[in-house]
């Protein structure tokens, strides 16, 4: 109803505009007599001008003068209207053209809503639904042309896909990542969302929906995506993405230094090439200045020669502490196995952890311990599929490690 009373006052406001130049009565002009005579008194003078001249004889200007004089005295003594009884001139076509202007309005009263609701109904949808704007897709982009033209074309597809199998936890990671390319961050999130429900779980699914929440926010770092990204360093407590939106939510709150202290830490383990490395300065520099003092000096990146150590024993550090007294051998085992043990219980996720704190058990003699160490390390790895490395590594180990009973 609305769209039509709208579409009415429109109409109406069309006609009007049309109407107001032939329905206004013009303004009545002078009458056809004042003309008349001005005409003939300019032609008087004219004649009077060519006989001082010169160019006009007298005996000619005498019989112009007569003749302009005769017309003049006729056209002053008739009072008759144009087309009156004793005018010699015809009637002026007024009512002729009055009543041409109003059936020409009442022509076009018809013509302009009657010709607008045919093409409507010829070239619009009237019976597609209104669709509120939050609900509208998202109109093609400079994201959408970025992708290529069949982006567009492959997320439909595995929607479609997906409308038929929705189990599938692949397809909607593939799904998320897709939406994410072309910033449909709130259709992204979805898709993560659905794909952790069917349980995918792990630092890279959590940190892509804390990500994905982020960006629908512009920044602004919510309850749910801080309840991702927290979940993300449970698994991972070095997830480069995780640490780096935990510093935004810090300085969000007013914890500005302590989001410095975590960005340095995240940079003393970033590559030098890795693509985050540059925003997470740009992130250190804004913050030092929110809190009015200089920036700290930017790490360098970790050298790849020295690879990223763990900190723990491996398989060499237990073989040179066979070097050792019994007593040094035993407690340096001791205390590189402690320090292992804590940061794995802050990291349970991290399998090759619990590998080596199984080997270095192995060493101790503690069967026990060894077995716990590799049921965490089987845990750590519960999500993979059936056929992934980890799986064969671990029973690997498990064969080469004996454990007493």
């Amino acid at each position: 109803m609305t769209f039509w009373l709208g579409a009415g006052a429109l109409s109406a406001l069309a006609i009007g505009l049309l109407l107001w130049p032939l329905l206004r009565r013009p303004a009545d002009g002078a009458p056809r007599q004042v003309y008349d005579l001005n005409v003939y008194r300019d032609q008087l003078a004219e004649v009077d001008r060519e006989a001082a001249e010169g160019s006009l004889g007298a005996e000619q200007a005498a019989a112009a003068r007569a003749e302009i004089e005769r017309r003049l005295l006729a056209s002053a003594e008739s009072g008759a209207e144009p087309g009156s009884p004793g005018s010699d001139r015809p009637a002026e076509p007024r009512a002729i053209g009055r009543a041409a202007t109003w059936s020409l309005a009442v022509a076009l009263c018809f013509a302009v809503p009657l010709t607008a609701i045919g093409l409507y109904l010829s070239l619009g949808n009237p019976g597609l639904p209104s669709l509120p704007f939050a609900e509208r897709p998202a109109p093609e982009g400079p994201a959408e042309a970025a992708a290529g033209p069949d982006m567009p074309a492959l997320v439909a597809g595995l929607t479609a896909r997906l409308a038929e199998d929705p189990d599938d936890r692949e397809g909607w990671m593939l799904l998320g990542r897709s939406y994410a390319q072309i910033q449909r961050f709130g259709a992204a999130a979805e898709a993560y969302r659905r794909a952790i429900a069917l349980g995918v779980d792990g630092a890279e699914v959590q940190s892509a929906l804390g990500e994905m929440l982020a960006a629908q926010a512009a920044g602004t770092i919510g309850p749910e995506a801080r309840n991702a990204f927290a979940a993300a360093l449970e698994h991972d407590s070095q997830n480069p993405r995780a640490l780096y939106y935990a510093g935004l939510a810090l300085a969000q709150d007013g914890r500005a230094q302590e989001a410095i202290d975590l960005w340095l830490g995240l940079l003393r383990q970033t590559a030098a090439e890795a693509p985050w490395r540059p925003a997470v300065a740009q992130q250190i520099q804004e913050a030092a200045a929110s809190l009015g003092i200089e920036a700290p000096a930017i790490p360098p990146a970790p050298d790849p020669a020295q690879g990223n150590p763990q900190p723990g024993p491996d398989a060499a550090d237990v073989e040179a502490a066979g070097q050792m007294s019994d007593a040094d051998r035993a407690a340096f085992i001791r205390s590189m196995v402690a320090r292992l043990a804590e940061r794995l219980e802050a990291e349970p996720g991290d399998f090759q952890g619990w590998l080596r704190l199984a080997r270095a058990y192995g060493v101790l003699g503690e069967p026990g311990q060894v077995r716990d160490a590799f049921a965490r390390a089987e845990a750590a790895i519960r999500e993979l599929p059936e056929d992934a490395p980890e799986r064969a590594q671990l029973e690997a180990a498990r064969s080469d490690l004996t454990v007493e009973p």
